[in-house]
């Protein structure tokens, strides 16, 4: 393989995968800006899950922008919760992040998938 289409495409390929983020608190989805949250990430290639990696978020953040950076810096592009108001959904948009919240999530492919919780026995 040439040297220069394989940096290429190592250089390329985290925009080649889909992360998904899903914000949870207590088994169920939250809101960005729950106390107690965990963010589970999806690695999706041509709709199959191919990595999953799950974040404690202790930290608070203090602001919107501030999530916005810790999103970006994941290199999240769609990010799940239970509900999001407007303005805040603009501002995701702007660092283009996709919002979907728990009103639209009847035909997702992703969180039809998915337990919150194990079945009890």
């Amino acid at each position: 393989m040439n040297a220069h289409l394989f940096y290429f495409i190592l250089e390329n390929y985290k925009y080649m995968i889909e992360r998904k983020a899903i914000f949870i608190s207590e088994d169920k989805l939250t809101n960005i800006f729950s106390e107690n949250k965990t963010l589970v990430v999806f690695d999706l290639e041509n709709n199959h899950v191919i990595g999953v990696e799950t974040i404690v978020l202790k930290k608070k953040f203090n602001s919107t922008e501030e999530i916005l950076h810790y999103l970006q810096r994941k290199y999240i592009n769609l990010v799940y919760v239970s509900e999001m108001d407007i303005e805040t959904e603009i501002k995701f948009s702007n660092f283009n992040i996709k919002v979907k919240t728990e009103s639209m999530l009847n035909d997702d492919k992703l969180l039809n998938t998915i337990y919150f919780s194990p079945p009890h026995f």
